[in-house]
């Protein structure tokens, strides 16, 4: 030992060596020369006076951060460990201010400082001891494990942690929370959780304990029942540095809408599937009966065309009769007022004719005179030329003028009996006229009526046929707005089956996605 660190020693009235029984002055020196701590002794003017043996093997690992070799540590001042050292001298000043502890830092390592007073044997200060150590490490872990500790009590996730006799030691503030929800359905209070056995959360703890209490058997899932809650669980092993198992991290989640949820899903991917075969089959019969229908389309398009035609061949044909009616209506109204003067022409004929033959009645009884008196004048020619024949040749010439009075007399007979058998035929022939007159009045008069007749059935079957016209025509535009619809309905069809394919294809994807869902919901993990 060199001879400061005996000053030291000798100096340092804590240690009140002729006091200390029955431990020796050179018993402390060993104590102090081979403690495990590192020690360092300055005076009051802050001079390092002694340096023990640990402290020289512990500097030596910080040594290039220090602006002097370690082997010059011994009598340098304490500034060397500060870039400032006022505020160090000024606590190290006053012995009130001891003891002070202090973290500095010497390059890029931490040292955590313990300054205590050293007094003589009158209780004066005389100095300053300061034990020390390197805590990078340490201060390191502390603050890995104050940033794990933050993050255990702050983390969303619920995490409880039990020590090998299964009692639970930790619950963060997220599990806490969560347990809140379940104290109903537990036997204790949430403020009595740590410190509880496992036990708590099982009715027959012996499966679980004995998962846990093996290392082996861990990470371990399980799915549990909290009265009507279910709570998935993720056990996992804890181990401390050495790599012992210490316990037991348990992550866990209240799973219930989870599990209801999937349950929801698996049904409705049934009910997907399910719903996909009848939309397939739906697609197929949608699509066969887009094809009759596009057929039946197609057909009644064909046969509204031809009804179409033949209607406006109707309404043609319809307006021809129209036309022609209303000439029949014409000529009978001109066949009516024709007949009514046939009629009166017929009437005045017939007077006429009644006329004439009164007439020819009266030229027969002039007839009858002029031929009796024919017959006298023949007798008075008979008798004259009986007289000229007596008288001989005096009496020849009148002979010849009786004889031409007689043949005169002969041809007006005869030329009278013409004449008579003329009027009796015109006599006759009135008579027939009559009757044919008659006849014809009476038949204008039936024609009369029936052209009044046909003129006003004319009329009532030209309101009739114009009806029909109407009706025809509307048909036409009905026709043709049917064969337009069913150009539509065919074109509707014809879309049918190209969106019924399209269905098909969708309700094959359907079929697909429902399995794939099957096989997501089988794949979830609760």
């Amino acid at each position: 030992m060199n001879d400061a660190n005996q000053t030291m020693l000798n100096t340092t009235p804590n240690l009140n060596l002729s006091t200390i029984n029955p431990l020796k002055a050179d018993d402390y020196i060993g104590m102090a020369e081979n403690s495990p701590i590192n020690i360092l002794y300055c005076d009051l003017n802050f001079t390092i006076i002694y340096v023990n043996p640990t402290s020289l093997q512990t500097l030596l690992k910080i040594e290039k951060y220090l602006p002097i070799r370690v082997s010059a540590i011994l009598g340098s001042s304490i500034d060397i460990f500060h870039k400032v050292p006022a505020h160090q001298r000024r606590i190290l000043a006053n012995d009130k201010n001891l003891p002070h502890r202090a973290i500095i830092s010497v390059g890029p390592e931490k040292l955590d400082l313990l300054v205590s007073a050293i007094y003589d044997s009158n209780k004066n200060y005389i100095g300053a001891m300061v034990t020390w150590e390197i805590v990078t490490e340490k201060l390191k872990t502390a603050t890995n494990l104050a940033r794990i500790n933050s993050m255990m009590e702050n983390i969303p996730i619920n995490v409880l942690f039990s020590d090998l006799d299964f009692n639970i030691t930790y619950a963060n503030a997220t599990s806490l929370k969560t347990l809140e929800r379940l104290e109903k359905y537990l036997p204790i209070k949430i403020n009595e959780i740590v410190g509880a056995n496992i036990d708590i959360f099982h009715k027959n703890p012996a499966h679980q304990r004995r998962m846990v209490s093996n290392d082996k058997n861990l990470p371990h899932r399980a799915i549990i029942n909290v009265g009507p809650e279910k709570l998935s669980l993720l056990a996992s092993a804890v181990y401390d540095f050495d790599r012992k198992f210490i316990g037991v991290m348990v992550t866990w989640e209240i799973i219930t809408d989870r599990v209801t949820l999937t349950e929801n899903i698996g049904e409705a991917s049934r009910q997907l599937a399910a719903a996909s075969e009848e939309l397939n089959a739906t697609s197929k019969q949608m699509s066969l009966n887009a094809d009759k229908t596009t057929s039946v389309a197609n057909s009644t398009a064909a046969a509204s065309e031809e009804v179409s035609h033949g209607v406006r061949s109707v309404a043609t044909n319809t307006e021809e009769m129209t036309a022609a009616i209303k000439e029949i209506a014409r000529n009978a109204a001109e066949a009516s007022a024709n007949s009514s003067l046939a009629l009166k022409q017929a009437q005045n004929t017939n007077s006429i004719i009644i006329k004439l033959g009164e007439s020819s009645k009266e030229i027969g009884n002039v007839i009858k005179v002029i031929s009796s008196i024919a017959q006298q004048t023949n007798l008075l020619a008979l008798n004259a030329t009986i007289e000229a024949a007596r008288a001989g040749d005096a009496g020849r010439g009148f002979a010849v003028v009786a004889n031409e009075v007689k043949e005169l007399a002969k041809q007006t007979a005869k030329a009278t009996e013409d004449i008579t058998n003329k009027i009796t035929g015109i006599q006759n022939d009135s008579k027939s006229s009559i009757e044919a007159v008659t006849l014809i009045s009476q038949s204008i008069e039936k024609l009369n009526s029936i052209a009044t007749a046909i003129a006003a059935s004319v009329e009532e079957q030209a309101a009739t046929t114009n009806e029909v016209s109407r009706i025809v025509q509307q048909s036409a535009e009905g026709v043709s707005s049917i064969s337009q619809n069913i150009k539509v309905v065919s074109e509707a069809a014809s879309q049918t089956s190209n969106g019924s394919s399209q269905v098909l294809i969708s309700a094959k994807s359907l079929s697909e996605l429902a399995i794939k869902l099957d096989e997501l919901v089988k794949n979830i993990k609760v």
